[in-house]
């Protein structure tokens, strides 16, 4: 008696390819999320606009810090500046499914400019804490409740710059072995 023949299974996708897959389509929800926040970003910015913060703060005696002032200067051509950017990377998120070499570049350059953003913005937080400090009236600064909220700012800060330079390190390692990856000879070779 002859067993009957069974057709072959299906092959398992590659691992290389479902990696490319999984990639690129976390990739491309995290693009379409970043689009939609920074047309929000866009449209607050647009509303904002009409409101003179810094006039306001002016008039409440209130000190604006520099940096503050200027972000709020430009607030319209920095959403502008994320939208393209978002947008930027959707495209490529979109090559590197599709398997375009221009996508998959371009998603490795995305890969090192964000690892390098997250270091190139922690001296921001420490102007973000200077600009607190000049918020608060100096009297106050000088008066037992002041000491104290000084201290909780300046526990503040450096809990701050810790949680974001561990983050910047540990972003950076995970960008680093997505860019080893994407550099494989078995993954360029799904690229045209």
């Amino acid at each position: 008696m002859t067993r009957p023949v069974l057709p072959p299974l299906s092959p398992a996708p590659a691992t290389s390819t479902s990696f490319i897959d999984v990639t690129a389509k976390l990739s491309l929800l995290l693009g379409v999320l970043s689009v939609l926040w920074s047309v929000f970003q866009l449209l607050l910015a647009a509303l904002l606009r009409r409101f003179d913060l810094s006039a306001w703060m002016q008039q409440q005696e209130i000190p604006f810090p520099a940096a503050l002032h200027w972000a709020a200067q430009h607030a319209l051509s920095l959403s502008f500046l994320l939208l393209g950017t978002s947008l930027a990377f959707v495209a490529v998120s979109w090559g590197l499914l599709r398997r375009r070499e221009w996508g998959r570049t371009g998603f490795i350059i995305f890969l090192v400019l964000v690892a390098l953003a997250n270091f190139a913005f922690l001296p921001l937080i420490q102007e973000l804490f200077n600009g607190l400090y000049t918020i608060v009236p100096a009297e106050f600064l000088d008066s037992p409740q002041g000491h104290e909220m000084r201290a909780q700012l300046r526990f503040s800060q450096w809990s701050a710059l810790l949680t974001a330079g561990i983050s910047a390190v540990a972003f950076a390692i995970l960008h680093g072995w997505l860019v080893v990856k994407l550099r494989r000879p078995e993954i360029r070779r799904q690229f045209h």
